[in-house]
């Protein structure tokens, strides 16, 4: 007999919107700071209303992860050591470090919006926030792959795509929030650089679906299996890229952005309930 020999998680939906949100929070935040720190003329005005942005929704995204564990108190235990070879533990302390510059530059971007400017330190704390909000985009990718769960072992280009995803996801957040307060130079140049990562992550999209091809024919129908492909494909990648190539106004930026997180939490939701799936 051919049947799992692991438990699956006691993983709900939650985890689906936790792995949505973590991108938004740290792709946004990695976003305003690149932009900020390239031009920062020009997308110094975007960064300041993005980073509180990513703060909430990176509160967001911490409640629906602790509520998730059962025992809220699990969080606190798992900083009680740091384990450099386990995704978990590296993945913990990065969010957990992350949640630091990320709350700094925001509070020090709402003060510059009452006229009290600390530049310098909000560039400090976007610059230290980088690499621990790069952590965290990655972990979860990496820790889905690296476990024995049926489906989730097989997935090695989980983590490369939900990297990549959340540095697409942040660029569609800026340029929503560009476009929203009326920076037309920064609304262009983001606008490009949106199609380019959208048409570059069809590569690790693509992979992981070919990663998951084998459990995707044990779970699912010939026709089913195109249903999920289309249904993936068009909702995170060609619907965006079409509106997107037609248009540069409002309506059309907000509809980008909408099929593109309504693609992601799909393309997540499917790939986390993969091992109860498996148990059906």
């Amino acid at each position: 007999m051919n049947l799992p020999v692991t438990k699956a998680p006691a993983w709900h939906g939650t985890i689906a919107w936790d792995a949505l949100l973590n991108g938004m929070a740290t792709g946004l935040f990695m976003a305003g700071g690149v932009s900020e720190l390239a031009a920062p003329a020009i997308f110094t005005p975007v960064a300041i209303v993005a980073y509180p942005v990513a703060l909430v929704l990176l509160l967001i995204d911490l409640g629906l992860l602790v509520s998730d564990l059962g025992d809220p108190l699990r969080f606190h235990h798992m900083l009680r050591i740091f384990k450099p070879r386990s995704p978990m533990s590296v993945g913990t302390w990065c969010l957990s470090i992350f949640s630091l510059p990320l709350t700094a530059a925001a509070g020090l971007s709402l003060l510059s919006e009452i006229g009290i400017n600390f530049e310098w330190a909000r560039i400090l704390a976007v610059i230290v926030g980088l690499p621990f909000g790069f952590g965290s985009a990655a972990y979860k990718g990496v820790l889905l792959s690296t476990n024995a769960q049926p489906g989730w072992r097989d997935a090695r280009w989980m983590g490369g795509y939900l990297t990549n995803s959340a540095i697409l996801i942040g660029c569609a957040e800026l340029l929503l929030l560009s476009a929203l307060i009326g920076r037309a130079q920064a609304t262009a140049i983001l606008r490009t650089a949106f199609i380019v990562l959208l048409v570059i992550n069809t590569i690790p999209l693509g992979l992981l679906f070919a990663d998951l091809q084998p459990t995707h024919a044990r779970l699912y129908t010939h026709g089913q299996q195109w249903l999920v492909g289309v249904l993936m494909f068009a909702a995170a990648t060609i619907i965006p890229l079409g509106l997107a190539l037609y248009s540069d106004s409002f309506p059309f930026v907000v509809g980008a952005v909408i099929f593109l997180l309504f693609g992601s939490w799909v393309i997540r939701f499917v790939y986390v309930k993969i091992p109860h799936t498996s148990l059906i």
